[in-house]
């Protein structure tokens, strides 16, 4: 990823960024940190849904791993640099019209839904299977 050619106000963050820095991911974590560095270096509000916190929490409580669990709980959370949004109404509603539009998972749908109604204007994840419509631009990490 060149990260030159970022530049986005608002980003919204997927759930496997998450994963992949928290867990300290030995493919992804320093692209995930030099990303998260650009991006707070050129003053992008960062986003991201409820709903990543419960995503990343399943396996840490199918494993009893309360260490984990406190990880997420505590890195997925609202600061000066991540915005963590709650799953509306709206968002359900929007997330319906997109699912039927792209045909994505629910999860993934209810994700680009957030990003879409908070002004997002790129989304980065790591699905290449994740399909966007013109709302948004989607940035993958493994281009």
């Amino acid at each position: 990823m060149e990260l030159k050619s970022i530049k986005a106000e608002k980003a919204y963050f997927d759930t496997n960024l998450f994963i992949y820095l928290i867990e300290r991911h030995p493919t992804y974590v320093e692209e995930v940190t030099a990303l998260i560095q650009h991006l707070d270096a050129i003053d992008c509000q960062v986003l991201t849904s409820e709903l990543t916190l419960a995503e990343c929490l399943v396996k840490p409580y199918a494993d009893k791993d309360v260490d984990s669990q406190e990880r997420y709980q505590q890195g997925i959370q609202s600061s000066p640099f991540l915005d963590v949004k709650p799953v509306s109404k709206k968002i359900l509603v929007k997330s319906a019209q997109l699912r039927a539009e792209l045909n994505n998972k629910l999860p993934d749908s209810i994700h680009l839904a957030t990003a879409i109604e908070h002004g997002c204007d790129l989304f980065i994840g790591n699905d290449k299977s994740l399909k966007s419509n013109s709302e948004i631009q989607l940035h993958l990490l493994m281009q």
